[in-house]
């Protein structure tokens, strides 16, 4: 018999497009057969993150009555280059929950810079590929600095080919078409969040 896992995961995601990405990145990198993981939706980023990431634990610390322990992870788009600030307080948020419940033992972030589509252009082949750009329109090495662009150019090659992409909106046919093995190979920070999960599943 295997023993129970007494840590659980609470993965809160800024919008159906990380919802789907992450879903990804589980299905090849976590086997959470042993461990716990809700999901719940940001809807988006503002002034008032700390706020709602706050809500969102609480929530599921009322809803959740076990014995599990619970460690947060946030994954939100950084909204500017690598030296901007995260928009996440760390200390802030903890601070409050500790004052509350022992129950949550972590709180951790995973920042795409500038945004999650930041990302995606890794795999600018896989971009090619989906909206079937021909041979002599592909410029790859224009992207390979994937933190200079943003979902605006994505959404600008999507609409060179008669596309529609809507950042936050689901698009679950392109990012299953995407190379997520190569995404995460060359992404630091993604790697390092979904290490501190995989480090919880023993």
């Amino acid at each position: 018999m295997n023993k129970k896992n007494l840590n659980s995961i609470l993965f809160l995601y800024e919008g159906d497009t990380e919802r789907e990405f992450y879903n990804s990145v589980f299905e090849n990198y976590v086997n959470s057969r042993n461990l716990r993981i809700s999901w719940d939706n940001l809807k988006g980023v503002s002034t008032n993150i700390n706020k709602k990431v706050l809500n969102k634990i609480f929530k599921h610390i009322d809803t959740k009555i076990d014995r599990e322990y619970v460690h947060v992870f946030v994954a939100v788009d950084r909204e500017g280059e690598k030296n901007n600030d995260s928009p996440i307080d760390i200390d802030y948020i903890m601070k409050q929950i500790s004052s509350k419940t022992e129950r949550v033992k972590s709180v951790n972030e995973i920042i795409a810079t500038q945004v999650i589509e930041s990302w995606f252009f890794i795999d600018i082949e896989g971009i090619y590929n989906y909206l079937r750009f021909p041979k002599n329109m592909r410029n790859p090495n224009k992207y390979v600095n994937y933190e200079a662009f943003s979902h605006r150019e994505l959404a600008q090659l999507f609409r060179n080919r008669g596309k529609a992409y809507m950042k936050g909106h689901k698009a679950e046919k392109f990012i299953s078409s995407l190379n997520i093995k190569k995404i995460y190979n060359s992404c630091d920070d993604l790697k390092k969040g979904i290490n501190k999960i995989i480090s919880l599943l023993q």
